[in-house]
């Protein structure tokens, strides 16, 4: 028999008080039963706030517009994909932020994000109390519950449904058919999707099973490779200071971009990452995620780095400072001083990674066909070689800089002003 719920011994003094509560929203399986349970359990009146940091546009609202029909008396929607892009994953890029080589922290870093932005809403709207939908596994509590229990308010209590039920999937499942909780699966394959425009998490239902292949019908924006075009496709991205800027000579904001790249890398099969990921606490689980304007990015990047940064510098960056920094973000750390300073070290070297890298998307590979780097090390024409003299200004130290003359006169400026 499924366990039920527990009751919450302050329900009926939270119904008498007229109390509210703030709920974290996303319209899945956990925060469409948390509505109900908030309500029925609890005795808040629910206000859901859907951080709308999703690739498909208008499901937010559609979000919000279920949740008054589950029993909130108010919904806000805020759209913060820009900010996310340019205060987040552009970090990402910058960091060829990919956590044990695959996964490109997307709930990582939105969880804090949210968390942040929820304490300011809930102080906004002068509630009683903050909920998520999170009962602990992976990381996701750990992480929203940091920043509330940083940021949020003395006379804010932060209030934990699911973690207080602590239900297995399909108990979860079967509570939300019984009580007519609509949730976005079926009753008998019950996936667990979190998914923003920098990557789409699946877990849950069979994938559990690290013996069989992932379902096919657990995918939601990648094709197999088997259904990918038999023509591929090629694109070109151009950069700047180590962030893209456009799209096939189109000047495009990055959050747009990511949109627009998933959407293609998705069409060819791009961007799907099966792996055991060494989780916050020592553990081991699996993982199935979607990212093609990830994995995109991240290679058109990286050899761009390859082009502008001379060896040792490469080296550094690639193999400790990013690998440190991504470290760091997939475990909270996020706001630390360290991972503010690796990215500093990071940003140091992205004034040199400006150029176009033509791609190649076939059949779920991404291939680099064309590159052309302002700062490029290789080819030089005898022209561009330092000479003893330009060499002798050059401070001790950065020799490996030195190679042409516009790397040492970009040393030579930085120390004379």
């Amino acid at each position: 028999m499924s366990k039920l719920p527990p009751k919450s011994p302050h329900c009926e003094d939270n119904q008498a008080a007229n109390k509210k509560c703030l709920l974290l929203y996303s319209g899945g399986v956990d925060t469409s039963i948390c509505v109900y349970l908030l309500s029925q359990y609890y005795g808040y009146q629910v206000i859901t706030l859907t951080i709308d940091v999703c690739q498909d546009e208008g499901v937010c609202q559609k979000m919000a517009d279920k949740a008054k029909k589950l029993g909130a008396i108010k919904t806000i929607v805020y759209d913060a994909k820009k900010e996310f892009a340019d205060k987040y994953i552009s970090q990402v890029i910058k960091a060829n932020g990919f956590y044990d080589d695959h996964y490109p922290l997307g709930t990582s870093l939105a969880r804090p994000m949210q968390a942040a932005l929820a304490v300011k809403v809930a102080q906004q709207e002068k509630v009683d109390a903050v909920a998520h939908g999170c009962k602990g596994r992976g990381a996701d509590a750990f992480r929203l519950n940091m920043v509330f229990n940083y940021l949020l308010p003395d006379d804010i209590e932060l209030v934990l449904p699911i973690n207080d039920w602590w239900p297995t999937r399909q108990e979860e499942i079967d509570f939300a058919y019984a009580n007519k909780i609509p949730v976005p699966v079926p009753q008998d394959n019950p996936y667990s999707y979190d998914d923003n425009i920098l990557s789409n998490a699946i877990n849950y239902g069979s994938i559990d099973d690290i013996k069989e292949q992932a379902p096919e019908d657990a995918y939601k924006w990648t094709v197999p490779t088997q259904k990918a075009p038999a023509q591929s496709q090629q694109i070109q991205l151009g950069f700047k200071e180590g962030l893209p800027v456009s799209l096939d000579g189109q000047k495009i904001s990055l959050d747009k971009l990511m949109v627009k790249l998933n959407q293609l890398g998705g069409k060819h099969g791009v961007g799907r990452m099966d792996m055991i990921e060494n989780g916050l606490y020592g553990n081991k689980f699996r993982w199935v995620y979607e990212a093609p304007a990830a994995e995109i990015l991240i290679t058109a990047h990286q050899e761009l780095e390859k082009l502008a940064l001379p060896a040792e510098t490469l080296y550094f960056k690639q193999e400790i400072a990013d690998k440190k920094w991504v470290k760091l973000a997939y475990k909270s750390f996020f706001y630390s001083p360290l991972t503010s300073a690796l990215m500093k070290l990071i940003d140091e070297t992205q004034q040199y990674v400006t150029g176009k890298v033509t791609l190649q998307l076939y059949k779920g590979k991404v291939s680099v066909i064309k590159r052309v780097c302002a700062n490029t090390l290789t080819q030089l024409d005898p022209k561009d070689l330092v000479s003893q003299e330009t060499m002798d200004k050059v401070p001790y130290g950065f020799e490996e800089y030195a190679f042409a003359s516009k790397h040492a006169e970009v040393i030579g400026q930085h120390f004379s002003n």
